[in-house]
C-alpha cells in the first residue's frame, strides 16, 4: 500500500470504545500532516473530523478480516476513494464539508454488503446530527453533535462504539471517561429510519443548556 493508504487504515487495531467526545484523533500522525486535506482532518475542536477518519480506519480494517473478502478489489477501491477524497479544495470550511460528504458516502459503500437494514447513515433533528456506522462484527459506531444556538451556543459532542443487540445499543461511559464521579449511560433504539437516543448522567459532554437526547431521522 502507498503511504496515504497506510495513513487511512493503519491505527485502530481492536474494536474498543471510542473517546467520549468528537476530539478523537485521526488514524494518522497529525505531526506529519502536509496537505490541506490532512490538516483539516487534524483540525480538532468539536469538528468531529478525527472521528470521521478513525472510523474509516476501523471499518476498513474490519472488512479486511471478513472471510472471503476480495482484498485486491477492496484495496483498489480504497485507493480510488482516497484519490477522490484528496481532491477536496477551497477554504477550510469547504474542504471540511467535502470530506464529510466523501466519508459518509464511502461508509455506506463499504458496509452495503452486510448492512441490510441500512443502519449506516446520517441522521438529524432540530438539535443536531448523528452519524452511525455498522461494522462487520455487529458493533455500531455513533457520533452525535448538537448545538442549542443563541444565546448560549452550548453544545454536546459524544462518540462511542458498542455492540448492536437486535435494534438496540446500550453503552456505559466510566467515571474516568466522563471526568466526573457520575456514570454516563446511553441507550439507543432503532425504529425504521429513526434513532431514539436516551442518555442518563451525561451532562459532562454538554454545555449547561445542551443535550443530545431525542429522535434523529435519517437524511
Amino acid at each position: 500500500m502507498n503511504e496515504q493508504l497506510k495513513y487511512s487504515v493503519g491505527v485502530c487495531l481492536l474494536w474498543v470504545p471510542c473517546l467520549a467526545n468528537a476530539q478523537e484523533a485521526p488514524s494518522f500522525d497529525c505531526g506529519k500532516a502536509k496537505t490541506h486535506v490532512e490538516k483539516v482532518l487534524c483540525s480538532g475542536g468539536n469538528s468531529g473530523m478525527g472521528w470521521i477518519d478513525q472510523t474509516m480506519a476501523n471499518l476498513y480494517k474490519g472488512i479486511r478480516k471478513v472471510p472471503d473478502t476480495d482484498l485486491a478489489a477492496l484495496e483498489s477501491g480504497q485507493r480510488a476513494w482516497l484519490a477522490k477524497r484528496n481532491q477536496c479544495k477551497g477554504s477550510d470550511e469547504k474542504v471540511m464539508n467535502c470530506l464529510v460528504d466523501s466519508y459518509r458516502a464511502r461508509y455506506i459503500e463499504l458496509s452495503s454488503s452486510y448492512d441490510k437494514q441500512q443502519y449506516t447513515g446520517h441522521f438529524s433533528n432540530k438539535k443536531g446530527v448523528l452519524d452511525s456506522v455498522l461494522f462487520p462484527d455487529g458493533s455500531l459506531s455513533v457520533n452525535i453533535s448538537t448545538d442549542v444556538g443563541a444565546p448560549s451556543y452550548d453544545s454536546c459532542s459524544v462518540a462511542f462504539i458498542a455492540p448492536l443487540a437486535g435494534t438496540a445499543v446500550h453503552h456505559v461511559f466510566t467515571a474516568e471517561e466522563t471526568g466526573t464521579t457520575e456514570q454516563c449511560t446511553v441507550d439507543l433504539k432503532i425504529s425504521g429510519s429513526q434513532f431514539a437516543v436516551n442518555p442518563k448522567g451525561c451532562q459532562s459532554f454538554c454545555g449547561n443548556a445542551a443535550s443530545f437526547d431525542g429522535v434523529y431521522k435519517k437524511n
